[in-house]
């Protein structure tokens, strides 16, 4: 017996247009959207043995949740269903496969657009349900592909600080759909416990927005606040139109940053740690006491630009009762005090190329470590 059924979902939109001559009225589109259709198919061969009957289910917030079933049973070779009147946007499609007595055996779950004139591609990957009545549901989509970078500019920011985004595509021509009012339509991921929660939600929905993007073209923009302290990855959806007017879906992630929460007042030696512009730190088991006082420089090449030289930022810190410069990319980005070497590692946001940063959005991550050599200050 199988333990995976894979379902191929394709959505399209239909534009359910009246004629007057023919005496017919089109339906009224649902909460100002067009509306149309979702269809799926399977091979019944595929199926395992004791699937009798599949249930699709489509949810979104605001509407009405839409069912339809199919007997396995009675069909053909080639198992299709299709529903119609959907509003397009984002909606939950979860696939349930059950028995001959009602119960579910098998389920899953993923999200599909449906845009105007294009047909969307999404694979559903269906997992045994738990015996205990509750559904271990796994959402599947296809493969990460290379097309997409999105690259946030920097490893630590302030909370509520707005983090400048870059979105560059490296490879094929794609297409970035947008809801949430943005451009691009990214999604925050936390982490916690060491597994990525489910990407965030749109705060507020706009009409669906097409973005075409060919290779080499970049998008740079300055969009997310979040809240509270913490790791957080951002992930963005966006689509590939093949030669066969199926468009596929794919994910892409943004390297990993962090949301600087309560001022810390201590920290080892060998850890890294972030300081606000103002803040200050002292170093455990040490004399050390760092204050990060100004940052002096920032000539770093903007995202979105093309630069000759990647350029150089610049901070000053107090050590003690000492002043010292640190620098992202000329020298010295390390500098030795006492018995100590302290490191500039990063030095967050990133310049944008259509926005100039506040002194106060700065943060640096440093590190100190113990010093082989001592060149006493």
């Amino acid at each position: 017996m199988r333990n995976n059924l894979g379902i191929l979902i394709t959505a399209l939109l239909l534009l359910l247009m009246g004629c007057a001559d023919h005496g017919t009225t089109p339906p009224e589109p649902i909460g100002d959207k067009e509306q149309g259709a979702i269809a799926f198919h399977l091979l019944k061969s595929e199926t395992p043995a004791d699937t009798w009957t599949i249930e699709v289910r489509l949810e979104r917030e605001g509407f009405a949740t839409l069912r339809q079933s199919v007997s396995v049973r009675t069909s053909p070779d080639t198992i299709r269903m299709t529903m119609g009147n959907i509003a397009a946007g984002y909606w939950k499609v979860t696939v349930e496969a059950k028995d001959s007595t009602g119960n579910v055996r098998y389920t899953g779950n993923a999200s599909v657009q449906i845009i105007e004139g294009q047909t969307m591609e999404v694979m559903v990957q269906m997992n045994p349900a738990g015996g205990t009545g509750k559904l271990a549901i796994t959402i599947a989509w296809p493969a990460a592909s290379p097309h997409i970078l999105i690259r946030t500019a920097g490893t630590y920011f302030s909370m509520n600080q707005i983090v400048p985004v870059l979105v560059t595509n490296v490879s094929g021509e794609v297409i970035i759909p947008s809801t949430c009012c943005t451009r691009p339509d990214l999604r925050i991921q936390q982490k916690v416990n060491g597994a990525w929660t489910p990407p965030g939600e749109c705060e507020l929905m706009c009409p669906t927005i097409i973005h075409p993007m060919k290779p080499g073209e970049r998008i740079a923009d300055s969009v997310i606040q979040i809240p509270r302290p913490g790791l957080y990855r951002l992930m963005l959806r966006y689509m590939t139109a093949g030669r066969d007017g199926i468009a596929r879906h794919f994910e892409s992630y943004s390297n990993e940053f962090n949301i600087v929460g309560l001022r810390r007042d201590s920290a080892r030696l060998d850890e890294e740690f972030a300081l606000r512009l103002g803040e200050q730190i002292s170093l455990s088991g040490t004399d050390l006491t760092l204050v990060f006082q100004d940052v002096t420089e920032d000539s770093r090449c903007p995202d979105g630009a093309v630069c000759v030289w990647a350029g150089n930022g610049r901070i000053q810190l107090g050590v003690n009762q000492s002043t010292v410069k640190l620098n992202t990319t000329l020298e010295p980005k390390q500098i030795i005090f006492g018995n100590y070497a302290i490191r500039l590692n990063s030095l967050s946001p990133y310049p944008m190329i259509d926005r100039r940063m506040r002194k106060e959005e700065y943060v640096a991550a440093l590190v100190v470590t113990a010093a082989l050599t001592t060149d006493s200050h």
